[in-house]
Parts: structure tokens; sequence; C-alpha cells
């Protein structure tokens, strides 16, 4: 486990410039942990970069296929994506390293454009984003009835449901887990990225799992 860094809790705190790792069918939330595989020169100077700027980096998701991950002139991205802190490097191998980020801020990219070492640097804007800084406070789920949904959801997809952590888990960690684990396509978990409240989050998550189930 990587040193603590400084508690960022308002938006005047944060970077205008990250450097950016993109991830196709990937988000992350605000408070989340996702693993992220190192394994090529590009990234792990991206990373180095992060550390040097309080372990900070942004995540975001290309709105195409990566055909050619070293264009990223002419590569599209998404417009939202999540500012996060390096809270973790795993040694795989000599040449793989897994980075393990946890979700601070999400925000609106502004515009990017290529470094010398081959990554993106971009200028982003927390303002829309401000309330992932704040303390979420739980809400009202209807969690029999999501519940019930996953149980033929996940059984399709031949994966056992852990009922007993889905049960421990807040309203808010059963949805961003569910956000970020579930095998929604990329456009539908960038949808989910954008909401920016839970509850609503969680209505869109009901109706695309319902959808999966009943068509």
């Amino acid at each position: 486990m990587l040193a603590n860094s400084i508690n960022l809790t308002s938006i005047n705190q944060l970077p205008s410039e990250i450097p950016l790792i993109l991830l196709r069918g990937a988000v992350l939330l605000p408070k989340a942990q996702l693993p992220v595989p190192v394994f090529d020169t590009t990234h792990f100077s991206l990373v180095t970069h992060g550390l040097r700027e309080q372990k900070l980096v942004g995540l975001i998701q290309p709105n195409s296929s990566l055909k050619e991950i070293s264009d990223f002139d002419n590569l599209t991205l998404f417009s939202t994506g999540t500012l996060a802190r390096i809270i973790e490097i795993d040694e795989i191998a000599n040449t793989k390293i897994i980075v393990t980020l946890e979700g601070i801020c999400r925000f609106k990219l502004i515009e990017k454009q290529e470094t010398e070492e081959g990554y993106p640097m971009a200028k982003v804007s927390y303002e829309d984003f401000a309330a992932d800084l704040v303390e979420e406070n739980d809400f009202m789920l209807d969690r029999d009835h999501l519940i019930k949904l996953l149980k033929p959801y996940f059984g399709r997809l031949d994966i056992n449901l852990n009922l007993d952590e889905i049960n421990k888990a807040s309203n808010q960690k059963l949805i961003t887990a569910l956000t970020m684990a579930s095998p929604f396509l990329p456009s539908e978990k960038q949808v989910l990225l954008e909401t920016q409240q839970l509850k609503d989050q969680s209505s869109l998550i009901t109706t695309l799992i319902e959808m999966a189930v009943y068509s």
C-alpha cells in the first residue's frame, strides 16, 4: 500500500491537468476501487507521472474500440471520466504491474493532447460533480425487487451471487458495485457514470437489468 496522500475536500484542490488512462468498458465511481493492468512503456511512464503528482491520474473510456492505442490525436473519448488516486502497485512480472485506483471525483473533459512519452494529458473541469467530494447520504432503494432481478440476470451469465455480501452492503456500495462490475455495454456504463445522483443511477440500473431479464 502506498503512503497516504493529502485529503481532498474541495474541487479547488484538484488538478486541472491530469494524465489519462484509457480503458474501454470500465468506469470508476468516487470512493470505489479498480485494479488496472499496466504492461507497456507508455503506461509505465503515465503511472510514474501520476506518482509525482499526488498519485493522481484520470480514467476515461474511448467511445470506440481502440484499433491503434498510440494514435491519441485521432482517438475520440467520452466527455466524462474520473480523477483517481493510485493507492497500490503490485508487480506481476517484469513487464506488467497492477495499479489499484481509488475514485475521487468525476470530471468533464475540456481538451486533450499527447505528451512526448506517448500518453494523453487532459484539461478537465470538476464543477458538475463537486458533490462527489461530499459524504453521500444513503437513499431509499427497493432492494427486494433489485435482488429478485439479480438472481436471473447473473444466472444467465453463470455467476453465483454472494447474497450475504449483498445484504451487508449499503445501498450506495451496492449500486456502485453493480455499475462497475455488471456486464453492461460501454455506452451504458458511461450513462451510469454521467448520472449525478446515486438514486438516479439505481433507477437506471434496475431498468437495464429488467430489460436484460425480460427480453
